[in-house]
């Protein structure tokens, strides 16, 4: 036999059984499929075949065809059991297929089968497998509940939980499972535990209509007849939800409660009512009635929101629950909370046959029902019309109702109507001559109604403009002034505004702010319904009309930027006026920043750019305030005059004040940049000053204006670049009383002090710097370098030749064995040399000249002198010096001289350090030099701590000496500088702690306190320190540039204040120029000056030339797709126009044709314009336009919003 054939054979014989199995099965809830009911339940064939069908496949290659015809012949058999399978599987000696038998979930199949025996060793073996569920969350006992098998309990747990909460009890209570249903009970089982649904198990035998197991539970527990569920639901409940009459009956005859409502408030009468429940409705009648009740005290419990059975029965339309409610005593005048009736309710549905029932039922009370109004004040009618229910309006008219009743907003069904946008309903009771002259709280018409909801003028009008006083409507206001016109006009409804004109409307009705139709229809960019304005006779009284604040239609529209509107008006003959505060419609447009409606008005109107208001406020001032880049540029452009206000202010003075970034950005790169930077300021004195204080990111930019190239080709012969220094080398020079201040290279200075060092790199400024240190710097700093450089020489000259020790020493002195001891003091002039006496008159003339100098600069500088460290140096050095060197003129010598000459010579070579700072060669490294000296007495400032600690302890071990005398101050301070000396690595461990151990006191301490300072302050210290200078190397490189260009520029501030105005105007130069590919004389020339003063890198600025000239290129390929965008859209509009003619040639009508509505509106309406589409898509087509990234504008949208 093929294997083809034992398939077929196979599959034919699971078909046939799963064939049988289906007609005599039920449900299963463990795998949710057909459950046999029969009682011995053997393994499934479905599973059988699946199993054997893949150890098939695994082992054909393996098996003989004797084997595969065996296996065959036992498929087919469907009946065979899980140990059948077992049998095949050993003779096949198959070792590789896991059996069902052999799975954790085998346990809860079998607890649905007959099978007792294998069950029960099954849990011999493992009695933990009673809890293990199978993959649909079911343990052992729940199968076994759930195909009744009562005998597997003895060893289950009776209220274990499945995945959804279900006990035991649920599974046989949902299958009918009555002795199982029986056996749990009588163990105890939990019948009020409540799954996850939050239902407990009498509640799934109501909503699974399981009858006899519900009355099993009501015979084993009658006190859970009553047993809430989910949110408070009795078991009665369920039964009026789902309509379940005889599950209903069973639980009253158990002595279900009707008085027992859920947490939402409802009893099972509201559930029937509003379910459409009407069995279980009358027997609750029934059961109220056998109970000795009244009907209507069923009829009266209310919810939590007063509803009673009637309300319920009519917010769930069901008429037959209505009937049974008015057959049992129900009142149609019952109310609810908000004081609605059941008549208000049917009325809001518009269910015509429920009023009819409750009007046929109770004609007494009829006529006060449809009179009784809720807590809104409105009647039945009001809630018809607000439904836009005809037939409803229509029969409670017919009973008598008032058409014209008000509610408490005094507004009529006809007005309610209307705001509802029930079209139909307002057109009936305009036919019912509903009356048209009431009004709301607003003061607000029917007419006022129809224009706000955009209702269909032409339906309501045929039967509106039909009564006689129709007219009023249209001189009626609200409170706030506004005519009917006036909501037309400002909604862009260009029909109803058609149609209000030819019937009599006024267009020059005035608001309470005197605002007329066109302000309205002009400020919301309304363009159709501005022409239809136009177009109507007495036009001209409105369209230079100003409001309240004198601002009139051109006004507001140039406030909005509707270009189209601008262009209509000023065609019309609108003129440009001021407002009361002074403002044109140019400075409304520039105040927010609509360039394009700016262009317009500029375009017929261009002696508007210099208006002023009456603070003397331009356009550009207050397009510059408000931040409007593009309308700056405009101005700037139309040649705008740059005036100031009555402050003193001009437009980039207002830019700055505002930080307004993109407005000075625009103004650096307009072609009219320098005529800006001129301008003088009252708050900042320049604008330069004004932006390196606010705007510090906008410096670089002009910077890179203050640099241009001769030529594009940097490989031509005269190729240069021209530093223009007009700017950044601004004196201001300052007259008080009587004397003249002047305060060189203010920007520079004015970075300084703001901490903008960061600009000082700039190649511009570094040039500046290097021009003014060629020209004079250099000279002046090099000559007072010569003479210190001779001042340093003969002082260091004199220390080394005159000897130290021919001095007096005082007679207190008794060092018998110091290396002075034994000299004998000679008179300096017998023992001195002529160059030494030509040394120290230099020297002290030297000194003084410089305190004199000092001295100035005191009085100059104020406090900052003293922020300056060179300059105490400066004192301590020419002190020192005088000490030492003025006795010798008076033939003396001292000891305190020698003492000052050890500081003077110090301080003199550590100011040459510094005053060799000044040079560019050794600069930066002398700013790094005193960088590191403040990180690290920083860290010595907090690790001086352990050297003090570790000194006092070697005072009191005393490792060095035995002679010291701690007390002595002299002693302590030796103590201190040997634990420096430690410090360093200089322990000296051999002398001190290996050469006389045993004449140390404390030999254990010392070695101990060794170790732990060796670990401390040599290792770790010191590390640390080098590890802080290396990893700050390259910040302190940064910081000490930039320093060191700050205090280039103190220093050429400090030489021109104090040099001749003469002379500084005749070193200043006003630009530079600097030529890239001159010849070797030239170069040669540059060399010399780059050994004086560091050049500057130009490749840097030839980047930023050519960045710039890319930039420029982008914005002018930008800008003329602007333009083309902006042409097409201009088609675009004539296709518009051309669309409109042939909407009129083919006669549609439509109100989106014309109407200024919003583009959410255009949207929804557009929606049902198929006909309309098909004609501007053939238009579109025939154009030969098509639209700009495949998506065509939408036809009615502004032109500025496309």
């Amino acid at each position: 036999m093929s294997l083809l054939d034992i398939i077929n054979r196979a599959m034919l014989s699971h078909n046939a059984t799963n064939l049988l199995t289906k007609r005599i099965s039920n449900y299963d809830i463990e795998t949710n499929t057909p459950l046999s009911r029969t009682e011995n339940n053997h393994q499934r064939p479905s599973v059988e075949f699946s199993k054997s069908f893949r150890k098939l496949f695994t082992t054909a290659k393996q098996r003989k065809e004797t084997e595969l015809t065996m296996l065959s012949k036992k498929l087919v058999n469907g009946s065979e059991t899980t140990e059948t399978i077992a049998s095949t599987s050993n003779t096949a000696r198959n070792h590789d297929i896991c059996l069902f038998s052999d799975s954790p979930h085998y346990i809860v199949r079998i607890a649905g089968t007959g099978n007792t025996d294998e069950f029960e060793h099954l849990i011999r073996d493992d009695p933990a497998k009673l809890k293990v569920a199978n993959p649909s969350g079911l343990c052992a006992a729940h199968n076994a509940a759930a195909r009744n098998r009562k005998k597997k309990f003895l060893t289950l747990d009776l209220d274990i939980q499945d995945k959804d909460g279900w006990t035991p009890l649920h599974h046989a209570v949902r299958n009918n499972s009555l002795d199982a249903m029986e056996f749990l009970l009588a163990n105890g089982a939990d019948d009020a535990r409540l799954n996850k649904q939050e239902e407990a198990p009498i509640h799934l035998a109501v909503v699974h209509n399981q009858l006899k197991a519900l009355e099993l539970l009501l015979i084993k527990r009658p006190e859970q007849v009553n047993l809430r569920g989910e949110r408070g639901k009795a078991p009665l409940h369920y039964a009026a939800l789902t309509d379940n009459i005889d599950a209903a009956k069973i639980l009253t005859d158990h002595r279900a409660r009707l008085c027992q409502p859920c947490t939402a408030g409802n009893y099972p009468i509201h559930m029937a009512a509003l379910n459409s429940s009407n069995r279980v409705l009358n027997h609750l009648f029934l059961i109220a009635k056998s109970l000795g009740y009244n009907a209507q005290h069923l009829l009266n419990f209310c919810d939590a929101e007063n509803h009673r059975a009637l309300h319920s029965s009519v917010i769930g339309g069901n008429i037959e629950a209505v009937e049974i409610c008015l057959k049992n005593g129900g009142q149609i005048d019952d109310q609810q909370d908000d004081l609605s009736t059941p008549v208000h309710l049917a009325s809001s549905q518009g269910s015509i046959e429920t009023l009819k029932i409750m009007f046929n039922c109770q004609s007494e009370l009829k006529s006060k029902v449809i009179r009784m109004a809720d807590i809104q004040g409105m009647t039945p009618l009001h809630k018809a019309a607000m439904g836009d229910h005809v037939d409803a309006i229509e029969l409670l008219l017919e009973e008598g109702a008032d058409i014209d009743a008000r509610d408490v907003c005094k507004r009529t069904p006809l007005l309610v109507a209307a705001l509802k946008s029930s079209v139909q309903a307002v057109c009936y009771l305009l036919s019912k001559n509903a009356s048209i002259m009431y009004r709301d709280e607003a003061d607000q018409n029917l007419l006022h109604f129809i224009i706000m909801q955009n209702l269909p003028i032409g339906a309501i009008g045929n039967i509106l403009f039909t009564r006689e006083n129709y007219r009023q409507l249209f001189d009626q206001r609200d409170k706030d002034g506004f005519y009917p016109i006036h909501f037309a006009s400002r909604q862009g409804q260009v029909n109803v505004l058609k149609t209000l004109i030819a019937h009599g409307a006024e267009i020059n009705r005035r608001t309470n702010q005197r605002q007329s139709s066109l302000h309205f229809a002009a400020e919301y960019g309304r363009y159709n319904t501005c022409r239809q304005l136009l177009d109507t006779p007495g036009f001209k009284r409105i369209l230079n009309e100003p409001d309240k604040q004198g601002l009139t239609p051109l006004h507001l529209c140039c406030s909005n930027g509707h270009t189209r509107v601008v262009q209509l008006l000023i065609h019309k003959g609108a003129q440009f006026t001021k407002c009361f505060e002074g403002f044109t419609p140019l400075h409304v447009a520039a105040i927010h920043g609509h360039v394009t409606t700016m262009d317009t008005i500029l375009q017929g109107h261009a002696h508007l750019i210099n208006s002023t208001t009456r603070l003397g406020v331009t356009p550009l001032h207050l397009a510059a305030a408000a931040g409007f880049a593009e309308c700056v540029d405009l101005l700037l452009s139309k040649s705008a005059k740059i005036l100031t206000n009555l402050d003193g202010e001009t437009f980039f003075d207002l830019a700055i004040m505002k930080k307004q970034k993109d407005v000075c950005l625009t103004i650096i790169t307009h072609d009219r940049w320098k005529e800006a930077l001129d301008l003088k300021s009252t708050k900042y004195q320049t604008p330069l000053l004004g932006l390196i204080e606010h705007l510090p990111e906008c410096v670089p930019v002009l910077f890179d204006r203050c640099i241009s190239p001769s030529h594009s080709d940097k490989k031509h012969k005269d190729f240069h670049l021209t530093y223009d220094f007009h700017y950044i080398n601004w004196m201001d020079i300052k007259q008080i009383d009587g004397k003249v201040y002047r305060y060189p290279m203010l920007p520079l200075n004015t970075m300084v002090k703001f901490g903008r060092t960061n600009h000082l790199s700039h190649p511009l400024c570094e040039t500046l710097l290097r021009q003014k240190w060629l020209s004079y710097g250099f000279p002046i700093y090099a000559l007072d370098l010569t003479f210190y450089l001779l001042f340093l020489f003969l002082l260091s000259h004199f220390i080394i030749t005159f000897p130290s020790c021919n001095h007096d020493d005082p007679s207190s002195w008794h060092h018998s064995n110091d290396s002075c001891s034994k000299t004998k003091f000679t008179s300096f002039r017998d023992s001195a040399t002529a160059f030494q006496i030509i040394s120290i008159w230099y020297i002290v003339l030297y000194c003084f000249y410089n305190f004199f100098l000092e001295m100035i600069q005191i009085t100059h500088d104020g406090r900052e002198y003293f922020y300056d460290i060179e300059n105490y140096v400066q004192w301590i050095l020419y002190l020192t010096t005088s000490v030492f060197t003025l006795p010798f003129l008076f033939n003396q010598s001292w000891h305190y001289q020698w003492v000052a000459a050890s500081m003077s010579i110090f301080t003199a070579y550590l100011a040459l350090l510094f005053l060799l700072g000044r040079f560019f060669i050794y600069g930066i490294y002398v700013t790094m030099f005193l960088e590191i000296m403040k990180t690290l007495l920083h860290v010595l400032s907090l690790f001086s701590i352990l050297i003090f600690g570790f000194a006092l302890t070697f005072c009191v071990t005393r490792p060095f000496s035995k002679d010291l005398n701690v007390s002595s101050p002299l002693d302590l301070f030796m103590i201190v500088l040997k634990t420096v000396t430690m410090m360093l690595g200089e322990l000296d461990f051999e002398r001190s702690y290996l050469d006389n151990p045993h004449e140390q006191h404390f030999d254990v301490t010392n070695l101990i306190v060794l170790l732990v300072f060796a670990i401390i302050m040599p290792i770790l210290l010191m590390n640390l320190l080098v590890g802080l200078a290396i990893g700050d190397l390259m910040q302190i490189q940064q910081n000490a540039r930039l320093k060191r260009l700050a205090t280039q520029v103190q220093l050429h501030t400090n030489l021109e204040k104090k040099l001749p105005s003469k002379l500084i105007l005749r070193w200043a130069k006003t630009e530079h120029v600097e030529y890239m590919n001159r010849g070797i004389c030239h170069r040669f020339k540059h060399m010399c000056r780059d050994l004086i003063a560091k050049p500057v890198d130009t490749s840097a600025v030839l980047n930023t030339y050519e960045e710039n000239l890319t930039e420029n290129a982008l914005f002018t390929e930008l800008f003329k797709q602007n333009r083309r965008q902006k042409d097409m859209q201009h088609q675009l509009e004539k296709i518009t126009d051309l669309v409109r003619l042939v909407l009129q040639k083919m006669e549609i009508h439509t109100e989106i044709e014309s109407d200024d509505v919003t583009r959410g509106g255009q949207i929804e309406k557009i929606a049902r314009m198929q006909k309309f589409r098909q004609t501007f898509n053939i238009a579109r087509r025939f154009s030969g336009i098509r639209p700009l990234n495949g998506n065509a504008p939408h036809l009615f949208s502004h032109p500025e919003e496309t």
